[in-house]
C-alpha cells in the first residue's frame, strides 16, 4: 500500500512541476491566488497586531490573552475546515481521475491516503494563511524567543492533520450514507457562504484602529465574556492555545513537552481513524456518486426559467440585435460564480462604509460625500470587468458563431458596451441614492453625487471595453500572455481611477470653465475609445483563428 502511495505521489509532483513549466492558466490562478492570501494575511496582521498590542500594554490577564487566541483559532479553523470540506469533496469524489485509479489494482485505502496527502499539502499554505499571522503577531508583541516561530511549524501540521482527518471523516460519512444531490451542492453554496462571510469580517480589520466602528473594544468584550468557559482541553484551538500561552510565562519543559506529544498523539490517532473509516466506506461512497451523476438527466432542457425572465425584462428595453447581444452577454457574466461573490464582496464593503458614516454621523460632511462617491464609482467599473475587459475572451470557444453571424462590429461593441454601462450605472445611482437618503447628505451635494456616475461611467466603460478588444486581452487568435494581460489590467484601473477622480476634483473646485473641460476632454476619450474598439474587433472578426 504504501509503495503505491509513493508511485502516485511522485507522479502527482511531476504532474505539478509540468504544468508550472508550461501551463501559463496555471500560472495566473497562482498569481491571483498568491495576491487574495496576501490580503488575508495584511488583514490578520493588523488586527492580531493592534489586539495583542493593546493586551500587551493594560497588562491583561492570562485567561483574557487566552480568549483572544482562542477566537483567532476558532476563525482560523472555521475557514480551514471550509476549504477542506471544499477540497475533500472534489479530490476525494470529483477529481478526473478517480475513476481510472479506481479501476487499477489499487486498493481504496491506497487510494484515500494518496488523496488524503494530496489534500493536505495543498491546504497547508491556507492553514499559514488564516493561522500564521496571528501567532507571529502574538510573538512580536510578547518577545518570545526565535525558535518559537520554528515550532509553529509542526504545530501548524499536527492542527492540519487533526482538522482534515474529521472533515474526511465526515465527508465520506455523508456521501456513504446520505449524499444527494441537492445535499452536495448545499455544502457547496455553505461553503461559498463561509468564503464570502470571511471577506465580511476580515473587512472590519481596516477599522481596528477607529474610533467610529469599535471593532477592538467589541472582540476584547467577546473575549471577556468567554474566560469563565469550560471547553474541553482537547479541543483543537484549546489546547494550541494554552501550548502558545505557556510561551509567556514561567513554566517547565514538561508542561511544553506535554502539549506537544498530546496534539501529536491526538494527531496520530485521527489519521488513523481517518484510514479506517476509508477503509470500510469509501470505496462504496465513490460508487454511490458515480451513480448520481449516471441518473442525472442527459437531454439537454431548453426551457431556462433564469434566461426566459431575464429575456422577459429585456423585452422592455425593445426587440433586435443589439438587446439580444446584451442578454447574451449579461448570461455570459453572470454563470461566473465567482464573479458573483466578487461582487457581494464589494457591496459587502460599501455597505461597511456607509454604516461607518452612519454611525459617525459623517453624512453631511462634503469631503466624506466625495470619498463616497469615488468608492462607488470604482466598485461599478471593477464588478463590470467581467463584461468589459474580459467580455471577449469569455467567447473564445464560441467567437465562430459571432464569425459567422450576420452582426458588424460595430453592432458587437455597442452590445458589449451599453451591458456593461447599463450594469455600472445601476449599481451606482441604487447605492448612491441609498447614501443620500441615509446618511442625510445635504440638498446641495445631491446633484454631484447623483450626477457624478452618469458623467463618469460611460466614458470609462467604453475604454474598459476598448481594452478588452485589444488582441492579448482577447486571447483569441494569439497565445496567452498573462504579464502582459496583468500590465494592462493594473495601467486601465489607474486610468479608470483617473476619470473617476477627475469630476470629483471639478466638484471641489467649483468652477464652471474646469467643468466644461473636463467635459470635452471626456468626450474625447470617449470617441477615441469606441472607435478604436470597432476597429480592434474588425480585425478579429476578419483573422484566421
Amino acid at each position: 500500500m504504501l509503495k503505491n502511495i509513493k508511485i502516485l505521489l511522485k507522479a502527482d509532483c511531476l504532474g505539478w512541476l509540468n504544468s508550472l513549466k508550461h501551463d501559463k492558466q496555471a500560472w495566473r490562478k497562482n498569481v491571483l491566488k498568491g495576491i487574495g492570501y496576501l490580503i488575508f494575511i495584511v488583514a490578520l496582521s493588523v488586527l492580531g497586531y493592534s489586539l495583542f498590542m493593546h493586551l500587551r500594554s493594560t497588562d491583561a490577564p492570562p485567561p483574557l490573552l487566552l480568549s483572544v487566541i482562542n477566537g483567532f483559532m476558532v476563525f482560523g479553523i472555521i475557514v480551514v475546515a471550509k476549504e477542506l470540506m471544499e477540497s475533500s469533496l472534489k479530490i476525494l469524489y470529483e477529481a478526473p481521475d478517480s475513476a481510472l485509479l479506481h479501476a487499477a489494482p489499487i486498493k481504496p485505502v491506497a487510494i484515500f491516503g494518496y488523496k488524503f496527502i494530496h489534500i493536505i499539502a495543498t491546504r497547508f499554505l491556507s492553514m499559514l494563511c488564516f493561522l500564521g499571522p496571528p501567532w507571529v503577531a502574538f510573538g512580536i508583541i510578547f518577545e518570545l524567543p526565535w525558535y518559537f516561530y520554528i515550532v509553529l511549524f509542526p504545530v501548524s501540521v499536527c492542527l492540519l492533520v487533526l482538522i482534515a482527518s474529521y472533515v474526511a471523516i465526515s465527508v465520506m460519512v455523508i456521501v456513504r450514507f446520505f449524499s444527494s444531490t441537492g445535499l452536495l451542492a448545499t455544502l457547496k453554496v455553505i461553503g461559498t457562504a463561509i468564503g464570502v462571510a470571511v471577506g465580511f469580517l476580515l473587512s472590519f480589520s481596516l477599522f481596528a484602529g477607529a474610533d467610529a466602528v469599535p471593532i477592538k473594544r467589541f472582540i476584547l468584550d467577546w473575549a471577556s465574556t468567554k474566560t469563565g468557559s469550560t471547553a474541553a482541553t482537547w479541543y483543537p484551538h484549546e489546547w494550541i492555545g494554552k501550548f502558545l500561552l505557556s510561551w509567556t510565562t514561567e513554566v517547565t519543559l514538561w508542561i511544553k513537552l506535554r502539549w506537544v506529544f498530546g496534539g501529536l498523539g491526538i494527531s496520530l490517532v485521527s489519521i488513523g481513524l481517518a484510514v479506517l473509516t476509508a477503509q470500510g466506506i469509501y470505496q462504496h461512497g465513490w460508487e454511490k456518486i458515480r451513480q448520481l451523476k449516471t441518473k442525472r438527466k442527459p437531454a439537454r432542457n431548453n426551457n431556462y426559467p433564469t434566461a426566459s425572465n431575464l429575456s422577459s425584462t429585456f423585452v422592455t428595453l425593445g426587440r433586435g440585435k443589439v438587446q439580444s447581444l446584451m442578454l447574451k452577454d449579461f448570461l455570459i457574466f453572470i454563470k461566473h460564480t465567482g464573479r458573483v461573490i466578487a461582487i457581494v464582496m464589494l457591496t459587502f464593503f460599501l455597505a461597511i462604509h456607509i454604516g461607518v458614516l452612519f454611525a459617525g454621523g459623517s453624512g453631511a460632511d462634503e469631503n466624506a460625500a466625495k470619498i463616497l462617491t469615488f468608492q462607488v464609482l470604482l466598485y461599478s467599473l471593477l464588478i463590470t470587468f467581467g463584461m468589459s475587459c474580459n467580455g471577449l475572451r469569455d467567447e473564445a470557444k464560441t467567437w465562430w458563431m459571432l464569425k459567422s453571424a450576420p452582426v458588424t462590429p460595430n453592432l458587437i461593441f455597442t452590445s458589449k458596451f451599453l451591458t456593461t454601462l447599463l450594469c455600472a450605472l445601476i449599481y451606482a445611482e441604487f447605492w448612491s441614492l441609498t447614501a443620500v437618503i441615509l446618511l442625510g447628505i445635504p440638498t446641495h451635494n445631491w446633484v454631484p453625487v447623483l450626477l457624478t456616475p452618469i458623467i463618469t461611467l460611460p466614458v470609462a466603460c467604453a475604454l474598459n471595453t476598448m481594452i478588452g478588444t485589444l488582441p492579448w486581452m482577447a486571447e483569441l487568435t494569439h497565445q496567452p500572455k498573462p504579464i502582459l494581460r496583468v500590465l494592462t489590467f493594473t495601467v486601465t484601473l489607474f486610468i479608470d481611477m483617473i476619470c473617476v477622480i477627475a469630476p470629483i476634483i471639478a466638484w471641489w473646485t467649483k468652477n464652471i470653465a474646469v467643468f466644461f473641460v473636463l467635459i470635452i476632454l471626456l468626450a474625447g476619450v470617449f470617441a477615441m475609445s469606441y472607435r478604436s474598439g470597432i476597429g480592434n474587433l474588425r480585425k478579429l472578426l476578419v483573422a484566421q483563428v
